[in-house]
Formats: structure tokens, sequence, C-alpha cells
């Protein structure tokens, strides 16, 4: 079945929500914030917690046919460094990456994203120490 191009874009572009983004506006003018929605025909954009030339906003609306650039701002999250640690404990048969969903399952039971581990149990909580000790030192680096 062949992919269409159309959705894998928005679909990319949505990986962007709720991270750190920076937008070049065609006035040469640039905002960094966190991308709060995308409007999927016009692309204009809402940013929370925005800069701009040393300027604070607290929401930002930004119309589609000014922007020039979207760039993530941050470092993105690196699921294969946390695969690997999760194999060490669980076994690499037991993990398994979908880099385009942006998640790793363990044990086709447990879902475990940037935002923590789905799932409950005694596995779970296992999971979710190895998740919080990952992502800790992940922010220390």
């Amino acid at each position: 079945m062949p992919s269409n191009p159309n959705r894998e874009f928005l679909l990319e572009l949505s990986t962007l929500v709720n991270k750190r983004v920076k937008i070049l506006l065609s006035s040469d003018k640039i905002y960094t914030g966190v991308l709060r929605g995308i409007q999927d025909t016009s692309f204009n954009v809402a940013l929370s917690e925005a800069e701009s030339a040393g300027v604070n906003y607290f929401r930002v609306f930004i119309t589609g046919s000014n922007i020039v650039e979207i760039t993530l701002a941050e470092e993105p999250f690196n699921l294969s460094g946390l695969a690997s640690e999760l194999a060490s404990m669980f076994q690499p048969q037991n993990i398994k990456i979908l880099e385009e969903a942006g998640i790793i399952q363990v044990f086709d039971r447990f879902t475990v994203s940037e935002e923590g581990v789905k799932g409950t149990g005694p596995i779970a909580e296992r999971i979710q120490k190895i998740f919080d000790k990952y992502k800790a030192q992940a922010e220390s680096e």
C-alpha cells in the first residue's frame, strides 16, 4: 500500500506538538516556544511560553503564510537508548521500538513513550523505574 506524502507530512509535523520549537518568519523574526497546535489546512500555529527578541509572550498565534521554517529547538527523546536499557532488564526479544509512533512496547503489554509508562502491575513499576532513571540521566547531560 503506497503511503500518502501529505498524511506523512502532517504526522511528522504533529510529533512537534508540545515540544519546544523555533519558528522563522518571512520577516526574519524568530519565535521560540512550545508548539500547542497546528491548523492542518493553513498551517497556522499556536505557541505558548514564547519568546522573540528578548520579549516573552504567554501565547502567540502565527499565520501559516508567514512561516518560512519550523525547527525542533530541543534534543529529541532517545527511544533507542531507553530501549537498550529496557532490553538489558527484560531481554531484547521482549522490546519493540515503533519509531513512527514514538513508543516502545515491552512484552506487547506495556507502552513506553517520552511521557511515561502505560500499564499496571509489578512489571510496569520496574519499567517506570528504568524510565525515570534514564530520563533523569538524559536531562542531566
